[in-house]
């Protein structure tokens, strides 16, 4: 390769990251005055993902000395859940306190600690401490305190949402989507369609647009549950309806709000164009023939490889729906993040590396050696890679051309339309880094698949399944590390925290090498006879005479 190319490939890429400091960033967290009232009290309805009422919950807002106080009731089902958060002057959390299922939860918000006590039923109290965060938000106020944010066309936040009931924090990022009519049981108002992400999962609110900007709904996408606001009273009245509460122009409303194109972000564009996607479909096509040049390995192993991953994923996919990973609000979701990221690390190295020991050992009998569980583990890691590559690619490119048709030439009904709306906006607020931090993601994935892959190599080889409960330990922790990571330190340092794992990956790969088994030396050719070799020859007479004498009593 000639001497200029290495500099260019990496002048592109400094270039590709400064162009992803242009991308949209978030604002610093910062309140403005509270937007309610002492007195206050708002009341909605709890919707189940089918429509049904479940429940009704009510907050109400009270004052003492400089503190504003919220009471809140949720019942569901018949069954009530009752709390309180105490809130400063700036809107920050000092005090919080739940009630539920005979479990009462304390939280109190100190300059060096934040200390959660929680009191079982039979009065066991248990007390554990966290760091204070400076944008640390009560999770049981953070839905009404954000009525007090500067909610405004492209506004994008961050805070770190406490939950004192579980004992962890979550990063949050809060992104305005779009400006919607959202008619409930309270009448039609004009809104900010907010969109609170925290790792893979994301929830929605919409806040009415006038004082005292009230939560008008908010969905949770993981269990389809719903509030919608049927009255604010008390301490001050609700803000008139926007439009009239009609179908109609509800839907008039919403069509046109969902119409407006979203900026394109270039930056985000050419991360995913010249980055990401070169990372996770090329360059695991590049890997496989650079393992069949340099080690003799074909294609025919790296496709072995990418079967056995798609096979595991026939067996992992309807066993995490089964016990809930996938759709949250049930099952293993449920649990506190600790145990659950142990689940799903567990779920996919058992699937993962199951499957590579049983491909090895009953089917692929002839793919033996380092250099051979190279390219399988290449085949495995790669065929995830151009997968997920794939998926991103078709949803960029639907996002393309949905924003250049627009919702009146696609005919979409005006939910549809505000939906659409809300992805495109989501999408182009991405920073545009995290293309290439997902791209990057990859390679280290690949790594670390391969490394397993050598791993499960060897547990087959020598028979020995110590090898294969090291490999699914090490996929287990790998997935712990992305599950409980992502929840508590964001998207950014969970890939960051990939790179000592992708290192020690490269490192095993290296010390799992084995030289390739001596072939046994041939035997030497029997010698051809030639014409030569069978002309007869005359004796010498001393020979004749032997044979005679020894032929004689014969």
């Amino acid at each position: 390769m000639k001497r200029w190319i290495w500099p260019a490939l990496l002048a592109g890429v400094l270039m590709v990251l400064l162009a992803a400091c242009g991308g949209p960033a978030a604002q610093p967290l910062a309140f403005n005055p509270a937007p309610w009232t002492a007195g206050e009290v708002s009341e909605y309805v709890l919707l189940d993902s089918s429509g049904a009422q479940i429940g009704t919950a009510t907050w109400k807002w009270s004052r003492s000395s400089a503190d504003w106080l919220q009471e809140y009731t949720t019942t569901v089902n018949g069954r009530e859940d009752r709390g309180s958060v105490a809130l400063d002057a700036d809107l920050r959390p000092v005090r919080a306190t739940r009630e539920v299922g005979g479990v009462r939860y304390e939280a109190s918000y100190l300059a060096d600690e934040i200390r959660i006590t929680t009191v079982a039923a039979d009065g066991t109290a248990t007390t554990k401490s966290l760091k204070p965060v400076a944008d640390g938000i009560d999770n049981d106020a953070s839905l009404q305190v954000q009525r007090a944010l500067p909610l405004a066309a492209g506004y994008v936040t961050r805070y770190t949402d406490v939950i004192p009931t579980t004992g962890q924090t979550a990063a949050i990022q809060l992104s305005v989507t779009g400006a919607e009519t959202v008619t409930v049981p309270a009448g039609a108002y004009a809104t900010w369609r907010v969109e609170m992400s925290f790792g893979s999962g994301k929830h929605d609110a919409w806040y009415a647009q006038a004082a005292p900007y009230p939560l008008v709904k908010y969905v949770n996408r993981s269990s389809g549950a719903a509030f919608e606001l049927s009255s604010l009273g008390g301490g001050t009245a609700a803000p008139a309806p926007a439009l009239t509460p009609t179908p109609a122009a509800a839907t008039a409303a919403t069509t046109e709000a969902s119409s407006a194109a979203v900026p394109i972000n270039i930056p985000l564009l050419l991360t995913t164009f010249l980055v990401q996607m070169p990372l996770m479909i090329l360059f695991p096509i590049l890997l496989g023939a650079w393992i069949r040049r340099k080690y003799g390995i074909g294609w025919g192993v790296f496709g072995i490889g990418a079967a056995t991953f798609v096979a595991s994923q026939v067996v992992h996919i309807p066993l995490n729906y089964a016990r809930g990973l996938l759709t949250g609000g049930r099952g293993v979701a449920t649990w506190p993040l600790i145990p659950l990221a142990l689940a799903a690390g567990l779920s996919a190295g058992v699937c993962e590396e199951g499957a590579r020991w049983i491909v090895l050992r009953f089917f692929a009998r002839k793919t033996r050696g380092w250099r051979a569980g190279l390219q399988f583990g290449a085949g495995h890691g790669g065929a995830e890679a151009i997968i997920l590559g794939l998926l991103a690619l078709v949803n960029v490119v639907g996002l393309l051309v949905v924003r250049s048709l627009g919702a009146a030439a696609l005919g979409l009904p005006a939910e549809a339309a505000s939906q659409m709306q809300a992805a495109q906006a989501s999408y182009w607020g991405t920073n545009a880094a995290l293309p290439l931090v997902a791209g990057l993601e990859r390679l280290a994935a690949i790594a670390l698949q391969i490394s397993m892959a050598l791993l499960v190599m060897r547990a087959v080889t020598r028979r020995n399944p110590v090898w294969l409960l090291a490999a699914i330990g090490l996929h287990t922790a790998i997935d712990f590390w992305g599950v409980w990571a992502l929840r508590t330190l964001g998207t950014l340092w969970t890939e960051v925290g990939l790179a000592p794992l992708a290192a020690f990956a490269v490192w095993l790969i290296w010390r799992l090498h084995e030289a390739p088994a001596a072939a046994e030396p041939e035997p030497a050719p029997v010698p051809i006879p030639l014409a030569a070799h069978l002309t007869p020859r005359a004796l010498l007479p001393e020979e004749l005479a032997r044979r005679a004498e020894a032929s004689k009593y014969e």
